[in-house]
């Protein structure tokens, strides 16, 4: 898992947009079923990124999706599912709000920037 350090891979996130999302203002782009996947290290950059070099990189990140997001839309999706941002190229700052939900005994690890704040519990 790239942005989180827990015990196990069981995360959920939730993004909501506060504005239009789309692929020229930075909206989110998703690998659809990588998070079924296993990758060999050698096929991430230094950045955790797919390598783009990799032939069977490149046919992966074809299949990618960016939904069209309007002002409260919410995408759901799992931790391990490939996922970025794009560029903004509209000048214009976009908004948006992540949070990301693990269940009371899937413990962040100890000095890890995941451990850094408390989780909020849900009930």
């Amino acid at each position: 898992m790239r942005y989180w350090s827990f015990q196990r891979p069981e995360l959920v996130s939730v993004w909501l947009a506060l504005g239009a999302e789309r692929p020229e203002n930075g909206g989110l782009s998703f690998i659809p079923g990588t998070h079924l996947m296993q990758f060999a290290p050698e096929r991430f950059d230094e950045s955790l990124f797919l390598r783009e070099d990799l032939a069977d990189n490149q046919n992966l990140i074809a299949k990618h999706v960016t939904p069209l997001l309007e002002p409260g839309d919410v995408v759901f999706f799992h931790c391990r599912t490939f996922h970025a941002a794009g560029a903004n190229t509209t000048g214009q700052t976009k908004f948006s709000l992540v949070f990301t939900y693990h269940a009371l005994d899937n413990l962040p690890l100890p000095g890890s920037r995941s451990a850094s704040l408390p989780s909020i519990p849900v009930t």
